[in-house]
């Protein structure tokens, strides 16, 4: 019995074999078929040769390059060195490919902002008709690319575009707990401090003496110092504040372990004179429990893992680019 059956299937199996045969044998002899097969290969052909001949951008001219430079000369206050000028030449070119990507997209044309900002490049520079002649105009001028409200447009609508990272994904919690441990910056609220201040102006006098004399005294009155602009109280400030308002040396002797409490000392000095204090809270530095600072390291994560992709597509994007340089760069 089980060799009959095996004969059967092995029959069965022939002849579906001889039928698919024939059924390909068929389709292959269609010329239509024949065509659509070619115009689909040259298609492919077509679209990819297109999109390399479109994906090319120049490579900054040396006009370009002394704009950079001075930008930074005027923001750091010192000349820019080669490897630097390099770098902000490097980022520039990535600007220009990330905005020549989302034109090529045709990501300007479903932007409102850019939609306004190309017809305001037409009415600036007179150009006439329906709004679409408009804008075809401006494009074509090339006027959009040069336009840095309309480029800084393009990279945002482009890296919204792009799905760079499932909205699902999530960090595991042996990632939020390395965070936490690594980073130990993170989720810090540092000292704050209460007290208050009375004030002895250098401007009047013996200011040190003055307040000296005053911390004799078994109460303290505002009619004891001089007037201060910022009042004689404050409350929840930090060592920060603390030093932009008073002073390094200030903001170290309020802060301090073993700084009194309720208590008047001093005098300490400030820019303006001399104050005697009195600290009346103080909150020591602590850092949040990583239960609570758990949605705070998953944005985190996220925002980092969000800017290596967006970095890998630049990458990407400059090995599918080409750059020239003429001869006048």
């Amino acid at each position: 019995m089980v060799v009959a059956y095996l004969v059967f299937t092995c029959e069965r199996c022939g002849k579906w074999i001889a039928t698919l045969t024939k059924i390909l044998k068929r389709i292959a002899s269609f010329r239509l078929l024949h065509f659509i097969i070619i115009g689909s290969v040259v298609f492919s052909i077509h679209t990819r040769y297109e999109g390399y001949q479109q994906r090319v951008v120049n490579c900054l001219s040396q006009s370009q390059l002394d704009v950079l430079a001075t930008d930074w000369a005027r923001s750091t206050g010192r000349a820019v060195t080669p490897r630097e000028l390099n770098r902000l030449a490097a980022a520039a070119l990535d600007d220009h490919i990330l905005v020549k990507e989302a034109m090529l997209q045709g990501l300007h044309k479903s932007d409102a902002v850019i939609t306004q900002r190309l017809l305001r490049d037409a009415e600036f520079l007179g150009v006439e008709g329906s709004v679409k002649n408009k804008i075809d105009a401006v494009l074509a001028m090339d006027v959009a690319v040069g336009d840095e409200v309309i480029r800084r447009r393009l990279i945002q609508v482009l890296l919204h575009s792009e799905t760079l990272l499932e909205k699902n994904t999530h960090a595991s919690q042996a990632e939020l707990r390395a965070m936490y441990s690594n980073k130990t910056e993170l989720g810090v609220v540092p000292l704050r401090i209460s007290f208050e201040q009375l004030f002895f102006d250098s401007s009047k006098g013996d200011s040190r003496a003055r307040a000296n004399q005053a911390l004799q005294n078994i109460t303290l009155t505002d009619k004891d110092g001089d007037v201060f602009l910022d009042g004689r109280y404050f409350l929840n400030i930090g060592p920060v504040a603390m030093t932009s308002k008073f002073g390094e040396d200030f903001s170290l002797a309020l802060s301090r372990a073993d700084a009194p409490i309720g208590k008047w000392f001093g005098p300490l000095q400030s820019a303006y004179g001399f104050h005697l204090v009195r600290i009346n809270e103080q909150q020591k530095a602590y850092r949040r429990s990583f239960v609570e600072l758990a949605p705070e390291l998953e944005d985190s994560w996220r925002q980092a893992r969000q800017a290596q992709a967006w970095q890998q597509y630049i990458e990407q994007l400059r090995d599918r680019y080409r750059v020239k340089c003429h001869a006048n760069n």
